[in-house]
């Protein structure tokens, strides 16, 4: 026992009980905000890992099928080592074509309309410039299932497209060097936005034999496409190319010998079609808008 005047020496043995109740509670904090931090990393990881194989799960008409996704873009920007610009028989896009070819929002749009054509070089008569991109140069598939989530303008004379072109024909010098298969997944004409137009092409390379194609290319929806996104797929197999619409079946057809090749993806809003050119009821800008564009292949 200390006496009158003795310095007190504190017992550091045993820290005071608010001390070590203070030490405790901070303890338990810093391991419950570490806890936290982990597990919300671990759910933002399983989030994104769900969202990866939600992405790349097999759509309903290849499910279980033993397809893999092998291919996609969401538009997140635009991909200068996956697409080119144009197709590769036309010019290039005037630098001074302002959002002629653009992404934002994670949306591509590809578009066309009169400012383009008063100011094009190339074009003769006042034509509008069509508006392409391909990957002719980084990607090209034989067979598989193809879709792509798009929108499009209605009015006369729009010309939307999604269609896959033989990649040796592309590259050909001379132009009759190979039979030209196509497969069109999808084909839209302005003054039609109810109509779904799907088709099988021989050859439309321009020479002999005479292309032939799909009795069954056209198909009545019962709804405006141009009012919201819709997903417009293809399954091509070495014997049937069959056509789909959100997932469900419109028609199918079976495939020409020449379509056995390696075709690469072509993206449009093109003017003109067989339904017409623009006219003064058209829009001033027409555009083909595409959220993602996806490839299966077994």
């Amino acid at each position: 026992m200390s006496g009158p005047g003795a310095i007190v020496t504190a017992d550091l043995s045993r820290p005071p009980l608010k001390l070590a109740a203070a030490l405790f509670a901070f303890a338990a904090f810093s391991a419950s905000a570490s806890a936290s931090v982990g597990l919300d990393a671990t759910k933002a990881q399983w989030g994104q890992a769900q969202a990866n194989a939600m992405a790349s799960r097999a759509p309903g008409p290849i499910a279980g099928q033993g397809y893999h996704l092998a291919f996609k873009d969401d538009f997140n920007h635009f991909r200068k080592r996956v697409w080119t610009r144009r197709i590769w028989y036309d010019d290039r896009p005037q630098n001074n074509w302002n959002r002629f070819q653009y992404v934002k929002h994670g949306v591509l749009h590809l578009r066309t309309g009169r400012s383009y054509a008063a100011t094009c070089h190339t074009c003769s008569n006042g034509d509008w410039p069509i508006n392409t991109i391909t990957t002719l140069k980084s990607r090209s598939f034989r067979q598989g299932y193809f879709e792509a989530r798009m929108t499009w303008s209605k009015g006369q004379g729009a010309w939307p497209g999604f269609w896959l072109y033989s990649t040796q024909h592309a590259k050909d010098e001379n132009q009759c060097s190979t039979k030209a298969g196509e497969i069109d997944v999808f084909e839209g004409q302005g003054s039609e936005p109810k109509v779904y137009y799907g088709t099988v092409h021989s050859n439309t390379n321009g020479c002999s034999p005479a292309d032939q194609q799909n009795d069954n290319n056209w198909h009545p929806v019962g709804k405006d496409l141009t009012k919201k996104f819709h997903r417009y797929g293809t399954l091509w197999t070495k014997d049937r190319v069959t056509w789909y619409l959100d997932g469900r079946k419109l028609m199918s057809a079976p495939t020409y010998g020449s379509d056995d090749q390696r075709m690469f993806l072509l993206l449009q809003m093109w003017v003109g079609g067989w339904m017409g050119d623009p006219n003064g009821s058209t829009p001033d800008v027409i555009q083909t808008k595409v959220a993602w564009v996806k490839v299966w292949r077994q």
